[in-house]
């Protein structure tokens, strides 16, 4: 690498196969502009993006403003700025005109509002916070091949097959996963999936066995799986989070089966007991009890979320499907065919609803500090894709399930914003203890998912 600066310029045009519309959102999203400064730049015939920057910044800023559709050129010289078109120049830094026969002198260098200056979305060290976006790289014919390999081995196998198949499934997903290039890694071993597997399916069967023949033992024997449940639960969270990896740092978590009983035992059951008034306020303890116990690195999570929020969050939900069992129950006594479409809306909006708001929620209150995060799930969107999956799903007899599944995580990673306020590669992995996969296997057996 030299030691020459470049110059980042946009030449006055959107490159062919993108049109001005879309180059204009992109431009709006990657630098979080205006739709008025957006404009205001591509319909100038020259404008300096950023000057004199390195070699490999110019070439990452230039790379990602052509996959935004805008026609970008590097220099190492001061060229000659030609006014834009009919429009004062938009609020970026901009070259100075270059004097005949003059030396150069330096000044000193003009502060200008924090406003007027576009910080570049996924370049470290350019400006300070950044706004590096999650990208998901993965296709649908190629997971349609993982997919179905892992079905049919799985049939054949009788099983045995699943935890590599698991495995196989969430390497692929996460390696699609970039954050400023850099993949996500799925690091587990199918065998001590197994293992934990082969545990819990003895249990079960030992369970099961005891009731029949001995109804009380199997009784206490199944008040003692539950009153295990939270190790298996901390042990599911820890064996999750010790296997995921980004730039060879493993994530951590380090919650107590003290606080996992209170948050996941205790405040359901006062929850069921006050008819629903404290759930709310139950899943917002469990909301953080995930996030605050989880680590990246020597790093922990810190999560900004209020109980309010979650409150405010259940009372619109309630609110609207409250106004959809009315429209049911009137479509039904007027017209029955109705009734089944309008059950039908209510349940991919209330889908929609919980999974956008709460997404969005989740990670807008999670920050690893100094850094935070940014979701912006929108429901028109999320619905149209929950919509046209189902049919395509249904048309297709579950075929496109794969598509289906790729296009729901491309949807959510790539809304999915890491807004960084330093250098990332400033994190310090931590040694972190070997964990059991039988905690995982269990919550994997009792279809219950608690990984963020």
């Amino acid at each position: 690498m030299t030691g020459t600066n470049y110059n980042v310029i946009y030449r006055g045009k959107v490159l062919e196969g993108f049109d001005f519309g879309t180059a204009k959102q992109n431009l709006m999203k990657m630098f979080s502009l205006s739709e008025e400064k957006a404009e205001k730049i591509l319909k100038s015939r020259r404008v300096v993006l950023k000057k004199n920057v390195d070699e490999t910044t110019a070439k990452k800023l230039g790379m990602a403003l052509k996959k935004a559709g805008l026609d970008i050129a590097l220099t190492t010289s001061q060229p000659k700025v030609v006014p834009p078109e009919a429009t004062p120049v938009p609020p970026l830094e901009m070259e100075p005109r270059p004097k005949k026969e003059r030396k150069e002198v330096p000044k000193p260098i003009e502060k200008k509002p924090a406003s007027r200056t576009i910080t570049p979305t996924y370049v470290r060290g350019v400006g300070l916070p950044s706004q590096i976006p999650f990208e998901f790289h993965g296709v649908g014919t190629e997971y349609f091949k993982i997919w179905l390999v892992n079905v049919l081995l799985t049939i054949v196998t009788l099983g045995f097959y699943s935890p590599w198949a698991k495995v196989r499934r969430k390497q692929y997903f996460y390696s699609n996963t970039h954050l400023q290039g850099a993949s996500f890694e799925y690091l587990a071993d199918p065998m001590k999936i197994l293992k934990g597997r082969a545990i819990v399916v003895g249990i079960i069967v030992v369970h099961q066995a005891l009731t029949s023949v001995a109804p009380i033992i199997g009784t206490i024997m199944g008040l003692a799986i539950i009153v295990v449940f939270p190790w298996v639960l901390v042990r599911s969270l820890a064996f999750n989070a010790r296997n995921s990896a980004i730039r060879n740092i493993r994530f951590g978590f380090d919650g107590t089966v003290g606080e996992a009983a209170k948050v996941f035992m205790l405040w359901p059951i006062l929850a069921a007991i006050t008819l629903g008034i404290l759930a709310p306020y139950a899943y917002f303890r469990q909301k953080k009890f995930v996030v605050e116990n989880s680590s990246y690195g020597t790093t922990g999570f810190k999560f900004n979320a209020t109980a309010g929020d979650y409150y405010g969050l259940i009372l619109g939900a309630l609110i609207t499907i409250g106004i959809g069992v009315v429209a049911v129950f009137v479509a039904s006594a007027f017209f029955p065919p109705a009734a089944f479409l309008f059950a039908l809306a209510l349940y991919l909006y209330g889908f929609a609803y919980y999974t956008v708001n709460t997404t969005n929620l989740l990670y807008n209150s999670t920050q690893l500090t100094p850094h935070r995060m940014k979701a912006t799930l929108e429901m028109r969107e999320f619905i149209g894709i929950l919509v046209s999956n189902s049919i395509a799903i249904a048309l297709t007899l579950g075929l496109f399930h794969p598509w289906a599944r790729v296009r729901t995580l491309r949807y959510k990673v790539e809304n999915l914003t890491f807004m960084a306020s330093g250098d990332l590669d400033g994190f310090v992995a931590k040694e972190q203890k070997e964990v059991s996969a039988l905690g995982e296997e269990m919550t994997d057996f009792l279809d219950f998912d608690f990984g963020l």
